[in-house]
């Protein structure tokens, strides 16, 4: 996977010692050495085989832009890009599982068709585009809340002050899940409401409220978890644009830098760590599968 990474990126267009000289129609022979120091000017299969050798014993390389270890830039950018995907997951969640719940409790009436044109509009707004129409509305025009950054650079407030920056990205980010989970909780849930234990339930007299949330909604979540572990391995990508329009100091912006500063073992490294992120979310899918449904115990 490390070799095929570095070798897309490497075979990529562009000059990456024209974009590290930093101008256009730079001097040859200087261009030269820069392709010289950074051994751009060996063989790809001996650029590839040194940076693999390097990754296996967990070295990234050195970012041909920021001048520091890869490892030690993904390190400092991990704390915001955590902070935004953990708040976001959790927004998405707990808006998309009460609105999914509240459709299937009302399915076929009114509130069901209200929440299924909200979820598919919401499904459909380009995030970008979402992200701009909320500066511009609580940023710009009712100056509620800070247009971007993590930090006021000015008065900077502590932890008030990065949760008023965190508002506007976390909404952005959590919408467009949010509506996914609505309609696969709709979906789950609707069908956990017609299985036999569930009129087993009713018919003992079990109030509905109780059978919805103690019986149906717990036997709907294995699907939701798929949706959310699964977002949890492209966290990485999927925040790129969120956090190029809120100017994050994530890796998702680190990642956007990187493209088009051309820093081939920056993105090497970072594509390198998502990786391990989707790898780590299935994992954590098989843990919770086994949590929430016993009979996966027993194979």
């Amino acid at each position: 996977m490390a070799a095929a990474t570095f070798v897309l990126i490497s075979l990529a267009p562009g000059d990456t010692a024209q974009v590290f000289a930093g101008q256009q129609g730079a001097d040859p022979e200087y261009l030269a050495l820069i392709r010289e120091r950074l051994q751009l000017d060996r063989p790809l299969p001996y650029q590839v085989g040194s940076y693999v050798r390097a990754a296996a014993q967990g070295d990234l390389g050195f970012s041909l832009i920021q001048g520091r270890p890869v490892r030690d830039s993904i390190l400092a950018r991990l704390p915001a890009s955590v902070l935004l995907a953990a708040t976001g997951l959790a927004l998405s969640a707990l808006l998309g599982i009460t609105l999914g719940v509240i459709a299937a409790a009302r399915r076929g009436g009114v509130v069901d068709a209200a929440i299924g044109v909200l979820s598919l509009v919401a499904y459909s707004l380009p995030v970008f585009w979402l992200g701009q129409l909320l500066v511009a509305l609580f940023a710009v025009r009712l100056h509620w809340l800070p247009a971007g950054g993590m930090r006021s650079a000015d008065e900077p407030g502590g932890i008030v002050d990065v949760v008023r920056h965190l508002v506007l990205p976390a909404t952005t980010f959590s919408l467009l899940l949010a509506a996914l989970i609505v309609r696969v909780t709709r979906t789950a849930t609707s069908e956990a409401l017609v299985e036999d234990y569930v009129r087993t339930a009713r018919a003992k007299g079990v109030p509905e409220r109780r059978v919805l949330l103690r019986h149906a909604l717990p036997n709907a979540l294995r699907p939701i978890v798929t949706v959310l572990t699964g977002y949890l391995g492209i966290v990485l990508t999927g925040a790129v644009l969120v956090e190029t329009v809120f100017v994050w100091p994530g890796l998702g912006r680190l990642l956007y830098d990187s493209v088009l500063s051309r820093d081939t073992p920056m993105l090497a490294g970072l594509l390198l760590f998502s990786a391990s992120l989707v790898v780590t979310a299935n994992i954590l899918a098989d843990v919770l599968y086994r949590v929430l449904d016993p009979r996966t115990r027993l194979r």
